[in-house]
């Protein structure tokens, strides 16, 4: 019993650093944007992560807005440098808590993955996906909204950055087909 608590308390460590620090990462980015700063991956462009889109909608980005950069950071990348905050948890709660930790880490960074992937190639998503989808809009379309992503949700809603029911329409998101 006591093991599955101590595995328990791995995993959740691993989803918590994971969804509060994508939820700040997009804080940071986000507001980097709204100020217009120049970096190598912001320069006041009204959206970002557009690389999701379906091939041949260069076009369709371009004119909806010409200066965006439609770069991401790549899973392996991200994954890669997960590996960091795993030997930090290791180093400070003993090498046997890695496991739990890591698996809480990766299960909801690839959830979030493959989530966005759908997001942005399907037009339409039905029930609790089309909602998340929703929200989802919202956060690209605005620059202090859901930076949640879906296994943080819990984060915009202590930060009272969430917004439940989206105004936005689907625009954004490209023809699926």
């Amino acid at each position: 019993m006591i093991q599955l608590a101590t595995l328990s308390v791995d995993f959740f460590a691993g989803w918590c650093v994971w969804s509060l620090g994508h939820n700040l990462g997009h804080r940071w980015w986000h507001d980097e944007m709204r100020k217009g700063k120049q970096t190598f991956y912001a320069h006041g462009e009204r959206e970002h992560h557009r690389v999701y889109d379906r091939h041949g909608q260069r076009t369709y980005q371009v004119n909806e807005d010409p200066k965006e950069l439609f770069i991401s950071f790549p899973l392996p990348l991200i994954a890669a440098a997960g590996l960091l905050f795993i030997a930090a948890y290791g180093w400070l709660r003993t090498w046997s808590h890695c496991p739990g930790f890591a698996t809480g880490l990766y299960v909801f960074m690839v959830l979030d993955h493959q989530l966005h992937k759908l997001f942005h190639k399907e037009t339409r998503l039905a029930g609790v996906l089309g909602w998340l989808q929703q929200m989802h809009l919202t956060h690209h379309a605005t620059h202090n909204k859901n930076y949640f992503f879906v296994s943080g949700f819990i984060w915009d809603v202590l930060f009272r950055t969430a917004v439940i029911r989206p105004e936005l329409t689907l625009v954004n998101v490209p023809k699926s087909g």
